[in-house]
């Protein structure tokens, strides 16, 4: 008779491991306590290849969202400004600022990309000029773009 015996974990435990691993334990562990409380059941072998089919199509899932993510990185590099019109009124101030969403509707108008206002973060932009804004790709992927405000007197 086997001494240890092999168990997918059902949910996390901080001894043991993760949801979805699989671990080697006893079988006394395995059978009065871990599969009783439901932490843990028999790892057959469809369930294993069951969890490892999830873990594989996670792993294509990310690969491809990290394409994309180069992709939209590299398209967005190319933008070197982006310019906005605003209403002009005194000492170079301009009506109201310049938004997320008009900086998101420049982006699908001039390039065809979809960008959520939730990645853009604008710096003040009560004055005409050049001021930076931040684009986050992803939470390690940032990237500056100068927008130029430009005054008309309409």
């Amino acid at each position: 008779m086997k001494k240890k015996v092999d168990v997918i974990l059902l949910k996390d435990n901080l001894k043991q491991g993760k949801k979805g691993s699989i671990i080697n334990t006893t079988r006394g562990y395995a059978f009065n306590y871990l599969i009783p409380s439901k932490i843990a059941e028999i790892a057959t072998s469809k369930k294993v290849k069951h969890i490892q089919m999830f873990e594989n199509m996670k792993i294509k899932q990310r690969e491809a969202n990290e394409n994309e993510n180069r992709l939209l990185q590299g398209n967005i590099e190319k933008i070197k400004k982006i310019s906005i019109y605003k209403k002009k009124g005194e000492n170079n101030l301009i009506f109201g600022s310049v938004t997320e969403k008009e900086i998101v509707k420049w982006i699908n108008k001039y390039t065809d990309l979809s960008i959520n206002k939730i990645q853009i973060t604008t710096v003040e932009t009560k004055l005409t000029g050049i001021r930076n804004i931040k684009l986050q790709i992803n939470p390690k992927v940032s990237i500056n773009i100068p927008i130029n405000i430009i005054p008309t007197n309409i």
